[in-house]
């Protein structure tokens, strides 16, 4: 905004998303320094003349900087892909204090874990935001017919989600695997920290993403 302002995007616990102004946070001696960088973690100061002005951020103090994610390609990949459906889908305004606590707190743990371990706290974020968006699949019943499923025939389709029976399935389903369905069902309750403890061959992997896309396709 001009030559020295910024409007930012933020997720706050009380307002959910909005936009304000940042005066002077793109010159070079700005009040704002580096607080206003992707992922960091603020508790700012907020006006507006009435209820219809925008919003302009009067101070804004660093709780969390989360530096590493920035430095890391990896982690900033996948903090990215954590934010985007918040940018993309949560309505303008509509306060979430639980998908903002737990962006928050899994930022905090994807900038301290090591590279290698990014994808997982990755995914199982985005199986808590499905959780949290009241869209959790349950693996024990098609998504289709309705009924009862074998837990060791289950199947995604990019069409119609997950899970699949054996009789609804099409031509252009995926089986999912049992390491899978155990994964999914335990990121859903373990703590976010566990993150840095998984290990996971690479079909269970390609896997469990695959499963999660299907999921995020039929929602949004």
């Amino acid at each position: 905004f001009g030559e020295g302002h910024k409007i930012v995007r933020i997720f706050t616990d009380t307002l959910g998303k909005i936009d304000a102004t940042a005066f002077g946070a793109r010159k070079i001696k700005s009040r704002f320094g580096s607080s206003l960088e992707p992922f960091t973690v603020n508790t700012l100061i907020l006006y507006r003349k009435n209820q219809e002005s925008p919003f302009a951020i009067r101070e804004a103090d660093v709780q969390e900087y989360n530096a590493q994610i920035r430095d890391e390609l990896g982690k900033y990949y996948c903090a990215s892909a954590m934010i985007e459906p918040i940018i993309r889908f949560v309505e303008t305004a509509q306060g979430d204090k639980a998908l903002f606590e737990l962006l928050v707190k899994s930022l905090r743990i994807l900038n301290g874990i090591k590279p290698e371990k990014a994808l997982f706290i990755f995914l199982m974020y985005c199986i808590r935001m499905i959780s949290i968006l009241g869209y959790t699949p349950d693996p024990k019943t098609c998504i289709i017919c309705g009924k009862k499923t074998d837990p060791e025939i289950i199947y995604t389709d990019i069409r119609y989600s997950f899970p699949l029976c054996e009789k609804c399935r099409t031509a252009s389903s995926i089986q999912v695997l049992s390491t899978t369905l155990k994964f999914i069902q335990w990121a859903g309750k373990a703590p976010l920290n566990d993150a840095s403890k998984v290990t996971m061959k690479f079909d269970t992997r390609v896997n469990v993403q695959t499963v999660i896309k299907h999921i995020f396709l039929s929602i949004f």
